[in-house]
């Protein structure tokens, strides 16, 4: 009887212990997958965000009066020297990670560099004539694969090629007559994937259009092959590969420039308390089988190590249900990002807050779904008025934040003006727009872009205010009857 009273106790205990590490792999396995996509997204938008970056500021270069003059009618000995060498001067100082520039003529030749080295013979090497063909032919940017430049004698770089040609009356662009070029070294972008592995226990690769390795954590081997041609494909995914080691990969394109990131993990790593809850639940369940009143308290621990599990998924969360919008915790990281970035970039940055006027009231006459429908419409036209280094949130309830990179508080107050225009069903609303001084926190230029948008409500709403420095009045920009 005893025997069968412990049998009876231990069956259904093994099957709530079995139970119980079902759900914790499950809430792992969403956790990990939530975890890996975000960091390959996340990756390949910095990643994305850095080449745009410094191609609009090889682009502005190659657009300069002085440059253009210089360069003629694009042959080697008719160009003017020292400005060109002057203009590569200053390219090359931009940023701690740009390894060189040079310009090329339209036979190809190198007429200058800097640091200045021009070597007898260039041009000939695969990566070169890839940039030089793509620009010839495309009369476009070009962001190439990773090479060792024979031009500037700087390893394990990319190149940002731009060509350099006159905007003719009415828009139209004129032959090119020459192609600047901006070598980047990888070693940049290997610096942030390393410092993203130490603190997300994940892997990132960039891989360039042409399957090589950007940039990979030093102490890991190549990746595997059908993990790089998926990558490539263009498309975000989420695979398992691996024999002998098997990873979950998570890979997310760089648009515009045939690039992707991927985010690995050791599945042992990721399932190693689950696989420990294999060992020791079986023996710890049959001990417990003698005193049924334990089983409660494996069951609890279980379901504690699930609660954590989950709780880590809501945390992961980082998107508005309603809108689809980033949410507020999205917005205090995403924010704080843009700032370090204006301020290393000596760059402009303006935050604008926004409220649907009468909100309330609208949900008291339409009620609650319509409230919905309209924040989600709202939410919906804004996004598609906004650039994609925009970064828009709904902040709660009906109020939004807007942060613009690169824009001045009197841009903003036109880009805010057109997401007013494009709000449905003739709803108006009020913002307040703050632009960063340069030293002040977030949370003191989020306070002057409220102070702001309460100074626009005061004054009636269905206006904008811009902010002025702490101590004067909010200047009005825009009023509608």
């Amino acid at each position: 009887m005893v025997a069968l009273f412990v049998l009876v106790g231990l069956f259904p205990l093994a099957a709530l212990a079995y139970l119980a590490i079902s759900i914790a792999t499950d809430a792992v396995t969403r956790q990990t997958n939530q975890h890996l996509s975000l960091s390959a997204s996340v990756s390949a938008v910095y990643v994305g965000e850095q080449l745009q970056s410094l191609e609009g500021v090889v682009t502005s270069f190659a657009q300069r009066r002085d440059l253009l003059a210089a360069a003629g009618d694009g042959t080697a000995d008719r160009m003017d020297l020292p400005p060109i060498q002057s203009s590569l001067n200053q390219l090359w100082t931009i940023s701690p990670g740009v390894a060189g520039a040079f310009m090329v003529d339209t036979a190809g030749r190198v007429v200058a560099a800097a640091p200045a080295r021009v070597p007898d013979l260039v041009g000939q090497e695969d990566y070169f004539t890839e940039w030089y063909h793509a620009v010839k032919q495309s009369r476009a940017p070009y962001v190439s694969s990773v090479y060792t430049s024979s031009a500037t004698g700087a390893p394990e770089v990319i190149a940002i090629a731009v060509p350099v040609q006159r905007t003719a009356t009415g828009g139209a662009t004129e032959p090119i007559v020459g192609i600047l070029v901006l070598e980047y070294a990888s070693a940049s972008i290997e610096h942030y994937t390393e410092s993203l592995a130490g603190a997300q226990n994940v892997v990132v690769t960039v891989i360039d259009q042409y399957g090589t390795i950007v940039a990979r954590h030093a102490s890991e081997g190549p990746p595997d092959p059908a993990i790089v041609r998926a990558a490539l494909r263009g498309k975000p995914g989420l695979t398992r590969a691996g024999v002998t080691e098997p990873e979950l990969v998570a890979y997310a394109p760089i648009p515009a420039t045939g690039w992707a990131v991927t985010a690995e993990i050791d599945v042992a790593a990721a399932f190693a308390d689950v696989d420990r809850l294999w060992t020791t639940v079986p023996l710890l369940a049959g001990a417990l089988a003698l005193i049924l009143l334990a089983g409660g308290w494996l069951l609890n621990v279980v379901l504690r190590s699930w609660q954590r599990a989950e709780a880590e998924i809501r945390r992961l969360a980082m998107v508005d249900s309603l809108t689809g919008l980033w949410n507020r915790r999205s917005w205090d990281t995403l924010l704080d990002r843009e700032l370090v970035r204006a301020a290393r970039d000596r760059r402009p940055l303006s935050v604008v807050m926004l409220d649907l006027d009468h909100f309330k009231a609208y949900n008291d006459q339409h009620g609650h779904p319509a409230g919905d429908r309209l924040l989600a419409s709202a939410a919906e036209a804004w996004r598609g008025a906004i650039r994609a280094t925009d970064v828009l949130a709904r902040y709660g309830g009906e109020e939004f934040a807007l942060a613009l990179p690169d824009c001045s508080s009197a841009n903003a107050a036109v880009i805010v003006e057109r997401l007013r225009s494009s709000i449905p069903s003739g709803q108006t609303c009020s913002a307040g727009v703050a632009a960063w001084n340069g030293t002040e926190s977030a949370g003191d230029l989020l306070a002057r872009a409220d102070r702001a948008l309460y100074g626009a409500k005061r004054a009636g709403r269905n206006q904008v205010i811009l902010a002025s420095d702490d101590g004067a009045p909010p200047d009005r920009l825009a009023a509608t009857a």
